[in-house]
């Protein structure tokens, strides 16, 4: 999986990718400058700003919590449309969480971030709130899709983020082998804010078993979506039975959504 042709670079967020050009099962191809999937916009400058309009985004999906949004609200160009469908009522994932907080929680158990991640996507699968943000979000996808250029992201652009792409590429009928793959190239676009996280724990004198679970907080791992995939498979019946059944995406809305997404 190459990253540098669907890395869109800005100076001040990470993990900003298209998700243009994957391959389906039918021989097909998602459109590029259509879906892209994104970490923190709360920091971007005027010229990062500049270069997502450039690219042809029409809309900001912010997948984050109301105090999320409010303490680090997205900083988009006026041109640009906003929805605001969050995943949680709080941060879940702990990617915005601060190296203090995280401390009385991580410092004694090395799995610590490791165990608190494979509950956070339970949740992702499982509870109300999330459920009904995928329904909105693919409603929205299919009313305004055909003319929009969607942006959609969390703090991180890697749990929440991450597992709406997961739904998104399953109904535009992409293999589970690219999908795995786009999925865990979150890591490989996330080491200078992996490394920032790491330098800030090890300035305060963090133990090992803090490091270890602010890495699994801080990354992805096959593990992660295992736990979803897992769940949905045994809980609901498979991917196609959660996307009918739980994300309410009937094989008509399915096609409509591949008409517009898919060359």
């Amino acid at each position: 999986m190459v990253a540098t042709n669907r890395h869109i670079e800005v100076a001040h967020s990470v993990n900003i990718r298209d998700l243009g050009g994957y391959p389906t099962v039918d021989g097909r191809k998602l459109k590029w400058r259509k879906l892209v999937r994104a970490g923190d916009l709360s920091e971007l400058s005027e010229n990062d700003q500049q270069t997502l309009l450039d690219y042809g985004i029409t809309v900001d999906v912010d997948l984050r919590s109301n105090a999320e949004r409010k303490q680090f609200p997205d900083q988009i160009p006026t041109q640009m449309k906003f929805l605001h469908l969050p995943l949680f009522d709080d941060d879940e994932t702990e990617s915005r969480t601060t190296n203090q907080r995280l401390q009385k929680a991580y410092s004694s158990n090395p799995r610590s971030g490791y165990l608190r991640m494979l509950y956070a996507y339970r949740r992702l699968v499982v509870n109300s709130q999330p459920q009904q943000a995928y329904q909105r979000f693919f409603s929205y996808l299919e009313s305004h899709g055909e003319n929009e250029t969607v942006l959609f992201h969390c703090s991180a652009g890697k749990d929440r983020t991450g597992m709406m792409t997961i739904l998104l590429l399953n109904v535009l009928g992409v293999s589970q082998e690219v999908i795995q793959a786009d999925y865990l190239l979150t890591n490989e676009l996330s080491v200078p804010r992996i490394n920032h996280r790491i330098a800030l724990a090890k300035k305060a004198h963090m133990n090992r078993s803090f490091m270890a679970s602010l890495r699994d907080l801080s990354s992805v791992s096959i593990d992660y979506y295992d736990q979803a995939m897992t769940l949905i498979n045994y809980e609901f019946g498979g991917i196609q039975a959660y996307l009918r059944d739980v994300v309410k995406l009937s094989d008509s809305d399915c096609e409509r959504l591949r008409n517009i997404y898919l060359e």
